[in-house]
């Protein structure tokens, strides 16, 4: 909270279609300077902003995501990061996917912006890519405009949910992060409502801009994955494809420090990897037709090995804080 990306939101959701009727809470503490003066100076002006100078010492995330539920009169809830902004048609693709009455829940892609730097655009490619496996369908737009899925195929940036449905949740689990938007989705399937996808209701989201970023992001996607399992969501087996892949090149290297067959192991795990992953790259440059993006390729196993490392990470060194010791947000 406190970057001046907050006011592409602001400005994507005041412009949007059918805005007239929408209410904006920001809910987060903004430290002193130019962002803050300009927040209290719209929420001055305009009377669908609020500003709620929130900060948590446990759940920081949950908590102020709760407490702007708490500050909202309406009956459909938007949920949406600070750096994200909407087409002008969002609201209203939202509102006609909740028009079922058993509609609990409704989510859409994350698209990558076309505003930023080479390594951002890799990033975003990477996760809307077939090295992401079935979770890159949240981060393009599909052919399927409206669909009914699970939990695990919504996506935290977008989440909007009908109210009485996450008020019988009593929010967001200040005690799960992060994850704890899948927690309330899969909370809200249990109620025998519909979770929603519309390939529609995409929003644009800023990837990470550096590898320390974009590290930490996957790190915490693997780690969450396994407490997810722990807190008794579905078992899915193919995200643990990269533990098995991390603990194949450990096996391997061990074995070739003292085998030559090890050796051969190593090198033939390696060459099957790197013909993936170039296969994968020729198929995002065959859409896209930049030769920039033949750099997915070191890219993937970059990504493959942080989300792998954070699953093994959580295996034996289970609850570690990882909003704490890998970047919780900053005020």
């Amino acid at each position: 909270m406190g970057r001046a990306i907050l006011f592409k939101t602001l400005d994507s959701l005041r412009a949007a279609e059918g805005a007239d009727r929408i209410e904006i809470i920001i809910a987060g503490l903004i430290p002193e300077g130019p962002v803050l003066d300009r927040v209290r100076e719209l929420a001055a002006t305009d009377p669908r902003v609020r500003h709620l100078p929130v900060r948590y010492e446990k759940g920081d995330a949950s908590e102020k995501r709760n407490a702007g539920l708490r500050a909202s009169r309406a009956p459909i809830v938007a949920f949406i990061d600070d750096d994200v902004y909407v087409p002008p048609h969002w609201i209203r693709r939202v509102l006609a996917a909740f028009e079922p009455s058993d509609v609990g829940m409704v989510s859409g892609p994350s698209l990558v912006p076309t505003d930023i730097s080479l390594l951002a655009r890799l990033a975003g490619l990477a996760l809307s890519s077939r090295a992401a496996g079935y979770v890159a369908h949240r981060y393009i737009k599909g052919a399927d405009a409206v669909k009914r899925v699970k939990w695990s195929r919504t996506i935290g940036c977008n989440m909007i949910f009908r109210r009485e449905a996450i008020e019988k949740l009593n929010g967001f689990d200040p005690d799960f992060y992060p994850g704890e938007e899948m927690i309330a989705a899969n909370g809200t399937a249990k109620q025998g409502l519909a979770l929603v996808f519309d390939s529609e209701a995409y929003v644009y989201h800023y990837p990470k801009t550096t590898f320390r970023g974009f590290w930490r992001q996957i790190f915490r996607y693997g780690a969450t994955r396994i407490r997810l399992m722990r807190a008794g969501l579905d078992v899915e087996w193919t995200p643990l494809v990269p533990a098995v892949w991390v603990a194949s090149l450990l096996f391997c290297g061990a074995a070739a420090l003292v085998h030559a067959w090890g050796v051969a192991l190593l090198a033939a795990n390696l060459i099957a990897y790197a013909a993936v992953a170039l296969w994968i790259a020729l198929e995002v440059f065959a859409q896209t037709k930049r030769a920039s993006d033949l750099l997915l390729i070191p890219i993937q196993p970059f990504m493959h090995l942080a989300y792998g490392v954070g699953i093994w990470v959580e295996v034996f060194r289970p609850d570690k804080d990882l909003s704490d010791a890998l970047g919780k947000p900053t005020t």
